[in-house]
């Protein structure tokens, strides 16, 4: 059995590719760009998950059916899917600024000391 890795591969990077650069040109907002690609790795997930977990009672339990190969096809073909959009997926998150993770940056934190200071004295 061959798994269609390149077919797979090369239409995701390049959909990615493709919505990042209308991120970066402000044609979509960040929050759309992520969205779309949060709902395609849970879209994902779970049809991997499916055919895994009915592989898995499969084996445990000693049965053997001719759909084993197919869906031991299916969830390799959406691992291999899984894979790359979650390399996305990590890709959107790496450089969060702080600001968009509510946490504060010492420049923040310098003006606000500045600012309590001046408002205390």
């Amino acid at each position: 059995m061959t798994y269609d890795l390149i077919t797979i591969s090369l239409p995701l990077i390049a959909a990615y590719l493709g919505s990042y650069f209308l991120y970066q040109k402000n044609y979509i907002k960040r929050s759309t760009h992520i969205r779309l690609w949060n709902i395609l790795i849970l879209l994902t997930f779970l049809i991997s998950v499916g055919p895994g977990l009915t592989l898995l009672c499969l084996v445990e339990y000693g049965i053997a059916l001719p759909i084993s190969q197919s869906l031991l096809y299916w969830h390799v073909q959406f691992g291999i899917a899984l894979f790359w959009i979650t390399i996305f997926h990590m890709h959107s998150y790496w450089k969060s600024s702080p600001s968009e993770t509510g946490q504060k940056t010492k420049k923040q934190d310098a003006v606000n000391n500045e600012k309590n200071r001046r408002d205390d004295g």
